[in-house]
């Protein structure tokens, strides 16, 4: 009977789970101890953490005093004006492609003509 009660506990208790044993109640005495213990181990961390942050600082002081700007191989300006002359050619191709060969156009150069959006332009304001 006892064998039977010991397989009724093992098989209710789940496999790789501890048995749970609470720890005995300490006394004030023990407790203020404990606390004075965790408070100079702390302070302890503490002094050492800032310490250590203030030499993290220093290191990063240097190293920004060494350290020169990034180096760049076109100026903002150079950059500025080959953007705006990118767009410029994308517009003139999307137009030359749009007109020739997606649309009905004779001849795709034929868009780059003034007297074509002359007319355009007379025909939308109803001339």
């Amino acid at each position: 009977m006892a064998s039977e009660e010991k397989d009724q506990q093992q098989s209710r208790q789940i496999k790789g789970t501890k048995k749970y044993n609470p720890k005995p109640k300490q006394t004030n005495e023990d407790q203020h101890m404990k606390e004075d213990q965790t408070a100079k181990t702390d302070d302890q961390s503490n002094n050492q953490e800032k310490s250590q942050r203030k030499a993290a600082k220093e290191e990063k002081k240097k190293n920004k005093k060494k350290r020169k700007g990034r180096i760049r191989y076109l100026p903002v300006w150079v950059r500025f004006l080959l953007v705006i002359i990118l767009a410029i050619v994308a517009a003139i191709l999307g137009l030359v492609v749009g007109y020739g060969v997606v649309g009905e156009g004779e001849d795709p150069s034929s868009v780059l003509d003034p007297d074509l959006w002359q007319n355009m332009y007379d025909y939308i304001r109803g001339k």
